[in-house]
């Protein structure tokens, strides 16, 4: 799927949101200031958002070597765009 840069984070906030499966909003996430661990983002919610990333984006995020960077939006986004730029200019 391409999206468009200026669209990711809308997209990565949605998938946040539906991988924690109505216990979450947007507004709790953004007075956590985007960080999952501070609004106690569940192992389950991790998966699933992995796999909607993956199968929505077409980016394979390996959470051995990259969990750090799954903590808050903004390391998302900028870790799924730096993937999407690779696989742009392959």
């Amino acid at each position: 799927m391409a999206i468009h840069p200026d669209d990711l984070r809308t997209h990565l906030v949605r998938i946040v949101l539906a991988s924690a499966e109505g216990d979450l909003t947007e507004e709790t996430l953004a007075s956590a200031g985007w960080s999952l661990p501070e609004v106690s983002y569940s192992s389950l919610a991790y998966i699933r958002m992995i796999d909607a990333v993956e199968n929505e984006l077409g980016v394979y995020l390996d959470p051995e070597e990259e969990s750090e960077r799954f903590e808050t939006i903004d390391s998302l986004e900028d870790l799924v765009g730096h993937h999407l730029r690779e696989s742009a200019d392959a």
